[in-house]
């Protein structure tokens, strides 16, 4: 394994396309795009279960601790994701079959989640109409176990196939397109993130929760498939060596990590700005419920569709020219800018007393994250040892597994602590508020982070 931010730099830069350095051959648009739809389907379920576990959770257990219990569950399910994606990103580095080293992974994960998610569906109770209840809880001890059980599964699958899939940047994209290839996986997650909110709110309007569901789990799969026949491998698998499967899997957790500052350091970065900008999203249902007093499933239905599109409006425009600048800048000044961009948009939600006066701070806060994530697997990548790309991406997806449980866990306390003292409107608009100091929390970290490879100083090779 490699050692520190030091010495080892000159060997991952001037590698050639294969072993532990970056690859040289150059990517035409189709296999880049080619290599970036998974992470839609990816997000879609995610950004669809966010949207469909608010309101079936609030259902299951009641009105007084939703947020708390979400908060409990999403935690729960990020330590699942702790411990799977940087194991099966490490076991995919070794694994050698006909489809080579990660495929395998994907589609039996991808065909997991569709299980779980159909599980989710049979569970999800229709909403009651406006006015007909009264905040009690209405699932049973059954339901509820069904629930946890079918939302920790599909976690399991879910990272099972994430953990592996991620090797594929630092396996395949040359120096020169990493910030191409960056863009559009942050393009692929914010749209496949606003198109599972999208979906669960037409299912919502429709009270056809289950259904809506089951079409994004459908959709990952198609996704899953096309990753599988399309993309192609990169380099071939790492010896075993005649070390046993377990052996390789402890891999993942040796303490060598904590030598590689700068990869620390960016898993902070990343876990502090997502978890602040995903609380908005997370709590988005109790926003307008709450604060904006949308008690209408239509008129709720509309307007979280109207906010998805309006995130991804700003996320389109920044995300492209974010990756361009950060070509010419390095990523890190483009990341404290999408910080300080996103901040003011939170600022805004919190403070909005309408929807129509909320809507600037959407868009900004959309446009912090399409910079954000323009940028944000390039920068980790450009910190890691390539030769264990595997392990590494699969350890820095914890901040990514753990920035959204994190972010609710606490905004649901304090949500819930106003709900108790009877100003819940007041308690959503604290959680969302509550993003700001995350996102200083990414500034501070941000100077530590020390990239090995700067795509400045990259040769520019020529199309083959």
């Amino acid at each position: 394994m490699a050692g520190g931010d030091g010495g080892v730099a000159a060997t991952d830069a001037g590698a050639g396309a294969t072993g532990a350095g970056r690859p040289m051959a150059w990517l035409p648009w189709r296999q880049l795009i080619t290599l970036s739809v998974y992470w839609f389907g990816i997000q879609a379920i995610w950004g669809g279960y966010e949207a469909f576990g608010q309101k079936q959770v609030q259902l299951l257990v009641g009105e007084g601790i939703k947020g708390t219990t979400i908060g409990i569950l999403e935690m729960t399910g990020a330590l699942i994701a702790i411990l799977v994606q940087p194991t099966a990103g490490t076991l995919s580095d070794y694994t050698a079959t006909r489809w080579g080293k990660r495929k395998a992974y994907i589609i039996v994960g991808a065909t997991f989640d569709l299980i779980f998610l159909a599980g989710l569906a049979l569970v999800a109770l229709p909403e009651p109409a406006a006015g007909t209840w009264d905040g009690e809880a209405l699932g049973t001890t059954p339901m509820i176990i069904a629930y946890v059980v079918c939302f920790l599964g599909l976690q399991l699958s879910s990272n099972a196939a994430q953990g592996p899939f991620q090797g594929y940047v630092p396996d395949l994209v040359p120096e020169r397109q990493v910030g191409t290839a960056s863009g559009l996986m942050g393009v692929m997650r914010l749209t496949g993130l606003m198109t599972g909110t999208v979906i669960m709110a037409a299912g919502s309007a429709l009270n056809l929760w289950g259904a809506a569901l089951v079409l994004i789990g459908l959709i990952e799969l198609t996704l899953a498939v096309i990753t599988f026949l399309y993309v192609r491998e990169g380099p071939v698998a790492r010896p075993r060596g005649g070390r046993s499967w377990r052996s390789i899997a402890g891999e993942a957790w040796g303490t060598d990590v904590l030598r590689e500052r700068s990869f620390l350091f960016m898993s902070t970065v990343r876990l502090c700005f997502l978890a602040g900008t995903g609380i908005f999203v997370n709590v988005l249902l109790y926003y307008l419920e709450d604060a904006m007093g949308m008690t209408d499933p239509e008129e709720r239905g509309m307007w979280q569709i109207a906010g998805a599109g309006l995130v991804l409006a700003g996320s389109l425009v920044a995300a492209p020219v974010s990756a361009a600048i950060s070509n010419r800048t390095g990523r890190k000044p483009v990341i404290l800018g999408a910080i300080v961009i996103a901040g003011v948009g939170i600022a805004g939600l919190a403070a909005a007393p309408t929807i129509w006066l909320a809507i600037p701070g959407i868009v900004l806060l959309g446009a912090g994250g399409g910079a954000y994530l323009a940028v944000d697997w390039a920068l980790m990548t450009e910190v890691i040892p390539l030769a264990a790309s595997g392990r590494y991406m699969g350890l820095g997806n914890i901040a990514n597994s753990m920035a959204g449980p994190v972010g609710l866990l606490l905004g649901g306390l304090v949500l819930d602590a106003f709900t108790r003292g009877g100003d819940p409107g007041l308690g959503v608009r604290a959680a969302v508020a509550l993003g700001i100091l995350f996102l200083m929390g990414a500034a501070i970290a941000l100077p530590g982070v020390r990239p090995r490879r700067d795509p400045r100083m990259a040769a520019e090779p020529r199309p083959a």
